[in-house]
C-alpha cells in the first residue's frame, strides 16, 4: 500500500521520492527540516508558471509543478536527515532512508521532480481509463474528513499551503485536484492486487505493476527548453527506485 506521510494527501508527497514505513507518528519538534522547501513549494502551486512542459499519458505536467515537487524533493532530503539522526528507528529502516537519499543525490532534484510526476500522471491516467476516478461526493467526503483533521494539527506543511491559498482557495479548489488523486491510487492498488491476500506479496505484486505502467507510459516533451532534466535521467532513476523499493518490500 502507499503509505501516508502526517495527516492529509498534500503530505503524501513524501511518499513519492521513498520516505515510506515512518508513517503518522514522527515526532520531529518544530521547525519542521525543510519547511522553507515547503514554503517555496506551496508558493510555486499558488503562483508558478502553467504552461504545460510535457505529456505524460497526454496528462499535462506544467512548469509549476515542477517547481513545487523540486521543492518537496528538497523538503524530503531534510526530513529523512532528521529522520535517520533523531528519531528511535530501525537499523534497517536507518539503512532504507540512506539508501534513498544518496539515490535521490545522484540523480539530483530535478530529475527526481520529474519522475515523481511521470508516475502521478501514469496512474492518473490509468485510474481514469478503469472507471476508478473518484466522484464529486467522494472526493468532498474526503476533504472534509481531511480538514476535520488538518484543524487539530500545528504541522507547519499545512499552514504554508493554507498561507499560499487562503482557507478557501485551498479547501475548494487546490486539495480537491490533490485528494482525487490519492483516493484513484488508492482504487486502482486494490483493483490490482485484490485476489492477494498476503500483505507483503501483495505490496511486491503493486510495486510490479506500478512498475509496469511508469515505464510503459508514453511521454511527449511539449516545450524542451523549460524541461528541468532529461526523460532518459528520470526513466532511470525509476528503476532504481522501483529496485529499492521492491527489495524492502521482499524483505517484509
Amino acid at each position: 500500500m502507499r503509505y501516508r506521510i502526517g495527516t492529509i494527501a498534500l503530505l503524501g508527497l513524501l511518499v513519492l521520492v521513498g520516505a515510506v514505513a515512518l508513517a503518522r507518528s514522527s515526532g520531529l519538534t518544530a521547525p519542521f527540516p525543510g519547511i522553507d522547501r515547503v514554503e517555496s513549494a506551496a508558493e510555486a502551486a499558488r503562483n508558478g508558471d502553467r504552461e504545460t512542459v510535457l505529456l505524460v499519458a497526454d496528462k499535462p505536467i506544467t512548469a509549476a509543478e515542477l517547481t513545487e515537487m523540486e521543492h518537496w524533493v528538497a523538503a524530503n532530503l531534510a526530513w529523512m536527515g532528521e529522520v535517520g539522526t533523531r528519531m528511535a528507528v530501525t537499523d534497517e529502516q536507518r539503512a532504507f532512508l540512506e539508501r534513498q537519499a544518496r539515490l535521490i543525490e545522484e540523480y539530483g532534484k530535478p530529475t527526481v521532480a520529474l519522475a515523481a510526476l511521470i508516475v502521478d500522471r501514469t496512474l492518473e491516467a490509468e485510474a481514469q481509463r478503469q472507471g476508478l476516478w473518484p466522484d464529486e461526493r467522494t472526493v468532498q467526503a474526503r476533504v472534509e474528513r481531511d480538514r476535520d483533521l488538518a484543524a487539530t494539527s500545528d504541522d507547519p506543511r499545512i499552514k504554508a499551503y493554507l498561507q499560499a491559498f487562503g482557507e478557501t482557495a485551498f479547501w475548494q479548489v487546490h486539495y480537491p485536484r490533490v485528494v482525487a488523486l490519492e483516493i484513484a491510487k488508492e482504487r486502482l492498488y486494490q483493483e490490482r492486487t485484490k485476489d492477494e491476500p498476503d500483505p507483503t506479496r501483495r505490496q511486491a505484486r503493486w510495486l510490479a505493476e506500478e512498475r509496469a505502467l511508469v515505464l510503459g507510459a508514453p511521454i511527449e516533451v511539449v516545450v524542451p527548453e523549460r524541461l528541468p532534466a532529461s526523460i532518459d535521467a528520470a526513466v532511470e532513476y525509476l528503476k532504481q527506485y522501483y529496485d529499492l523499493q521492491s527489495s524492502v518490500s521482499s524483505t517484509g
